[in-house]
């Protein structure tokens, strides 16, 4: 939009004297035809008013800090206006008055942790719904690890926005993997979350750049962790005399037959189960990181697992993720197997030793873990060695008979 007429003019109306004999010093902007007005907070005494110059009469101290006080809210509405042309913003009367108001939220001088805990805040009422606990202490964490950071190298609690670059994101990954030792895939996890903070302010208008412009935040390709079918089966037949290995080696085996989450099955109740006509009993529930409902028949061993805990306080007793990691690195060990495993391998070992290794299809299991597409399913379904050779032996028994070479 051209600008044709802008001005910036200071009056009173002496019909509005108060008790105390003085009224308002009124600012109005006037912005191609249209008008905004709002008060200065500033009062001064009709007779003292310089209406021509719109300034207060005389060099007395308080006549000195009114005049600076109009000066300063001129300057300032200048100072707004050039603002909202640089990001874009059609002008017009009202909004250069909301801008001078703080009005704006985009344009409010937004500090990094500041913008964070606003984040999280709003993040924290989608728990449970759209999002996971863990998902929300990742978040939480990663605020943390910021904070640490920018006290560490800047001396100081906080950073505007607007200081952010790329050396501060470059620099804050060398922090996480210097200071903190974390493997690269840790790292970009906490990175991420911070990227997701400023595509906010970027989207509202609170940052011009997006600091992360050149700085690439991939996963480093990891080989998948699954338990082979000896493997699992050394883990079911185990006898633990700990009570709190067998627990978390129950859950753990649950969700390798039927492929749940840890926040899947953290949050699973009987409302989440369904009989088919066939007598099939089914787990049926919308995950909590996407939201994307999975089917999964039940198979034997999660029936009985269900049987045992059946009667207790919760459905399974699950308990908090570093725990449970914890506990199946010792089963690990106890069982002999020569893996770093975790919670999420559950879910591997469904889609590799379970399903895939057993014909199961790919498309079914990518209905069963809750997948949109089957690309996502094939990061979990590296086929195994033994699968790959029993194919290829009858492939080689179909050309047995060749004998022209």
């Amino acid at each position: 939009m051209e600008r044709h007429t802008f001005s910036i003019n200071f009056w009173i109306s002496p019909s509005r004297v108060n008790k105390s004999g003085v009224t308002s010093i009124n600012v109005t902007i006037t912005l191609n035809g249209s008008r905004a007005t709002f008060s200065s907070n500033k009062q001064v005494s009709p007779q003292d008013w310089d209406a021509g110059k719109q300034k207060v009469r005389g060099s007395n101290d308080t006549a000195k800090s009114i005049n600076e006080s109009l000066r300063q809210i001129r300057n300032r509405i200048y100072d707004k206006e050039s603002e909202l042309l640089d990001r874009g913003y059609v002008l017009t009367a009202d909004l250069l008055k909301d801008a001078y108001l703080d009005k704006i939220d985009a344009i409010q001088n937004k500090t990094l942790c500041q913008l964070y805990d606003e984040y999280l805040e709003s993040l924290s009422k989608a728990v449970g719904t759209n999002i996971s606990d863990d998902t929300y202490y990742n978040y939480q964490r990663t605020l943390v690890l910021v904070k640490e950071y920018i006290s560490k190298k800047y001396r100081r609690n906080d950073m505007a926005l607007q200081e952010l670059n790329y050396s501060f994101i470059s620099d804050f990954d060398t922090f996480l993997r210097k200071d903190y030792k974390q493997r690269k895939n840790t790292a970009v996890k906490y990175l991420r979350c911070l990227k997701r903070v400023i595509n906010v302010a970027i989207a509202n208008r609170y940052l011009k750049f997006d600091p992360f412009l050149n700085f690439k935040v991939q996963r480093e390709v990891v080989d998948t962790v699954f338990l082979t079918e000896e493997e699992l089966r050394a883990i079911i037949n185990k006898d633990f005399p700990i009570k709190r290995l067998e627990r978390v080696r129950d859950i753990f085996i649950f969700c390798c037959f039927t492929g749940l989450s840890y926040s899947d099955v953290k949050t699973l109740d009987k409302s989440h189960f369904e009989t088919d006509e066939a007598g099939r009993t089914w787990i049926k529930k919308h995950r909590v990181k996407t939201g994307v409902l999975f089917r999964v028949p039940l198979l034997p061993i999660p029936k009985l697992i269900l049987e045992k805990y059946k009667g207790g306080e919760h459905l399974l007793p699950v308990i908090d993720l570093s725990s449970t990691d914890a506990y199946l690195k010792e089963i690990a060990d106890l069982c002999g197997i020569n893996k770093r495993i975790s919670f999420h391998t559950a879910r591997f070992t469904f889609a590799t030793t379970v399903t895939i290794t057993n014909r199961i299809s790919l498309e079914v299991v990518s209905k069963m873990m809750g997948h949109t597409n089957t690309r996502m399913t094939s990061h979990y379904a590296k086929i195994v060695d033994k699968y790959i050779g029993e194919e290829m032996d009858k492939l080689a028994d179909s050309y047995a008979n060749i004998e022209n070479f």
